[in-house]
């Protein structure tokens, strides 16, 4: 073999051994990336979970206090309206001013009739009694509910 086929074999051996050692560099460094990509995602997925599961912990103890404020709201409405309802229920309605114009004069029955005189205006109708009580204590519970939520935030600080 000559001078210049040993510089040929040489350079062509080297040339061979650049490509493997560029393929060798590149497989080595395409499994590096790779290997960080998976814990590079891995670690994303950790934190993705941990985030969900504390959001998820954060909702159910809003919900929790949440539900507690429902029910002091919905107590005070009650102790509130309890009294009121209990008068409009047992105060029975009657025709007079209020309804249809001024009441008529009370009329005095015999000593038979009755052991007292008849007050002035008449019961309405059973109907329109039921309509009536119905609408005042809808209104009452709207106002009283109404009523604790403004304290409930006053007592709170969320209104100044």
């Amino acid at each position: 073999m000559s001078r210049v086929e040993r510089i040929l074999a040489g350079l062509i051996l080297l040339a061979g051994l650049l490509v493997v050692g560029a393929i060798g560099v590149r497989w080595y460094g395409a499994a590096q990336f790779q290997a960080g990509h998976d814990a590079a995602v891995a670690e994303r997925k950790a934190a993705d979970d941990d985030a969900v599961l504390a959001r998820t912990e954060e909702n159910a103890a809003l919900a929790q206090h949440q539900g507690e404020t429902n029910l002091k709201i919905t107590e005070v409405k009650h102790e509130e309206i309890a009294p009121v309802r209990e008068r409009i229920v047992v105060e029975r309605v009657r025709v007079g001013a209020a309804i249809c114009g001024p009441a008529a004069p009370a009329e005095a029955e015999s000593a038979a009739g009755s052991d007292s005189a008849d007050p002035p205006g008449r019961l309405v109708r059973s109907d329109v009694e039921r309509d009536l009580v119905a609408l005042k204590l809808a209104v009452e519970e709207d106002l009283a509910t109404g009523r604790a939520c403004q304290a409930f935030l006053r007592e709170n600080g969320m209104v100044p």
